[in-house]
């Protein structure tokens, strides 16, 4: 007996529909024979006879779906035997844990390892070791430089002790779980007893990245699942063992002052804290979005090359995948004569760059659109799609792309309501070299509440921006070109600068998204309006 099964082409298809059959049970067939025409979503193909023999039964009716695998029909090809039975399908193989034992004669009391910041980081490679084993450190020295695919972090020290082992070498690969260094803190409990501190691999976000302003209280890629009410977005420096002690003793490690290196909150610190009695109630963590995708399919035949992608252009797909499977989004498009602002700008020049300053088109962009994110403020939200909710941001953390070797780097000006043209300028150029040269800090690239994209930077007019989710909306801003324009009943020539506007169509209609676009047109046309806004 031959079970002739419907099989996976190599083309995505997964199931069929059946059109239309070419034989019935008890109708002898040969090889290459027709036996059915199947429907799939990119053909009808014709399925031939695999051998000769007599059909004994088909699978599905006309009319019926066939999934990859199932049987077409059974075939008695004279060889005799019984209808084979269906195979169970494999068990999907569990994803194994990262726990690593200690190893055998290395005393250590303390298993530092590389937590999920709960970023979307998954992984690092080691850059550089500051210190090597036999050396003391302190609670919050900087043990080692990781790059990953979003910044290239500093990991502090939990603890003050000696290393006495180091888990990865400059160059190797690091997972999430995996022992950074292990540590003798001089306590006597080492690994292995039941006093051993080994510290956990979910910890809810914990970071192990000090010198980044992260707290694993609080580490969103959305406030989402934020009180709508956000009074601080300040984010605590500590080691995980600081922020764990927060934890136990229900304190809000964000309204510490720490008096550790670079503000860096210590034990000491929440220990004082706690005893004023002062307990806040911790954030509610938030839901991760997760967006399933197909495998890939795609032929290598042929003469092709492959090449590897980076971390950077993997955080970049994962993003962009979800951003535009979860968001239904429409863009609304115009242009804005600039030539007020052009002189303006030739004006201000002289007296930005006598303070070291680039005064750029941009540090103005910027400010016409902080201007109208306070007055429309569904462009400065999120919106929580399980819940129904629309989250508004009280503060403004303008993001801006930056086109970098890596590939793209959105960082954002933390508070940009609050700085003037000039200081916008300078905020701009310092996180664009940070992004460009891989020294960005996480901080720098949380927390966006409102994009900007420059594709005028390449010569392009208009484009259509892909939302940084979760936020709702980017504007997209493109060359600035010499063309006619009329004013009053006169054609003369007028800078003209293209603009474009993507919104989450789920909570902005495009009419507000329209006086959104011409609220940022009239500020940039008349400039002297920021003045008075």
């Amino acid at each position: 007996m031959y079970d002739f099964r419907f099989a996976d082409i190599g083309d995505g298809i997964e199931e069929g529909k059946i059109l239309e059959w070419k034989v019935k049970v008890g109708d002898k067939v040969k090889e290459g024979d027709t036996l059915v025409i199947v429907e799939t979503d990119k053909v009808n193909a014709e399925l031939p006879s695999p051998v000769d023999g007599v059909i004994t039964k088909v699978g599905k009716a006309e009319g019926e779906v066939i999934l990859v695998g199932e049987t077409v029909v059974v075939i008695d090809d004279g060889k005799g035997g019984d209808l084979p039975k269906a195979e169970a399908a494999a068990p999907a193989p569990k994803k194994e844990e990262t726990k690593q034992a200690p190893v055998a004669g290395v005393k250590a009391t303390y298993d530092f390892k590389f937590a999920d910041i709960g970023d979307g980081i998954e992984e690092g490679k080691i850059l550089e070791w500051k210190f090597k084993v036999g050396d003391k450190v302190k609670e919050g020295d900087t043990l080692v430089i990781v790059e990953t695919d979003k910044v290239n972090a500093e990991l502090p020290s939990p603890v003050t002790g000696t290393i006495v082992k180091i888990g990865k070498a400059e160059g190797e690969v690091i997972k999430v779980g995996e022992t950074v260094v292990l540590l003798d803190d001089g306590s006597g409990k080492y690994i292995g007893g039941s006093d051993a501190k080994t510290e956990a691999v979910e910890e809810n976000g914990a970071s192990v990245i000090g010198e980044l302003s992260v707290s694993s209280d609080l580490i969103d890629s959305s406030d989402e699942t934020h009180k709508s009410e956000v009074k601080t977005n300040k984010k605590a420096l500590a080691t995980p063992v600081a922020r764990n002690l927060a934890k136990k003793l229900g304190v809000n490690i964000n309204e510490i002052t720490g008096t550790g290196s670079n503000g860096r909150v210590m034990k000491e610190d929440i220990e004082k804290f706690a005893n004023k009695g002062s307990k806040t109630e911790a954030p509610v963590a938030a839901k991760a979005t997760t967006v399933n995708v197909p495998a890939a399919n795609v032929s290598r035949q042929g003469d092709v090359t492959i090449e590897a992608i980076t971390s950077t252009r993997k955080s970049i797909s994962k993003a962009m995948t979800t951003a535009k499977t979860i968001i239904p989004e429409t863009v609304l498009m115009d242009e804005v004569v600039i030539d007020n602002l052009i002189e303006l700008r030739k004006r201000a020049k002289p007296l930005a760059e006598a303070q070291g300053i680039n005064l750029t088109f941009m540090a103005f962009i910027s400010k016409a659109v902080v201007i109208a994110l306070k007055e429309f403020r569904i462009f400065n939200s999120s919106f929580d799609h399980d819940k129904n909710e629309i989250i508004y941001k009280n503060f403004i953390n303008l993001g801006f792309a930056v086109d970098t070797p890596s590939g793209l780097i959105v960082p954002n000006i933390k508070d940009a309501d609050t700085l003037s043209v000039f200081a916008l300028a300078k905020q701009v150029r310092e996180l664009a070299d940070k992004a460009i040269a891989r020294k960005v800090q996480l901080a720098d690239i949380q927390n966006g509440t409102f994009t900007i994209t420059n594709f005028g930077s390449v010569g392009v007019s208009y484009g259509t921006p892909v939302i940084n989710y979760p936020e709702v909306a980017i504007l997209g801003v493109g060359k600035i070109s010499k063309k006619p324009i009329v004013v009053g009943d006169e054609i003369k020539i007028g800078s003209t600068l293209p603009l474009s506007i993507a919104v989450d169509h789920r909570i902005i209609d495009g009419a507000d998204a329209g006086r959104f676009l011409l609220r940022v047109k009239e500020l940039l046309s008349n400039p002297e309006l920021m003045l008075l806004s």
